[in-house]
């Protein structure tokens, strides 16, 4: 896997729990931070396929995928948040284009 470094100021306090929460899973550091900004960042594209699929920009099956899983796994998710599942021709049209 190709990486970037990439440099930023957190609050001492942060750092401070960062390397508590290390320790105590015996990681270093590093392996920490990223493990936590990766899921951060699965967190946001499903929150943002979430908020498109809502105000009914993009299908279900495209907002699965912007969120990076299954169309059931994202139905699961629409349910346990009270969000309706609408699925038109109209849809399917749109999931049929490349």
């Amino acid at each position: 896997m190709e990486s970037e470094t990439l440099s930023l100021r957190i609050p001492k306090e942060t750092a401070k729990k960062l390397r508590e929460i290390a320790n105590k899973e015996k990681k270093d550091r590093s392996t920490l931070i990223r493990e936590i900004l990766e899921q951060a960042v699965k967190e946001k594209n499903l929150e943002n396929a979430l908020d498109l699929y809502k105000a009914g920009q993009i299908t279900g099956w495209k907002a699965a995928r912007l969120g990076g899983m299954s169309l059931w796994s994202f139905y699961k998710i629409l349910n346990e948040k009270g969000v309706l599942i609408q699925y038109s021709e109209q849809d399917l049209e749109q999931d049929l284009k490349p």
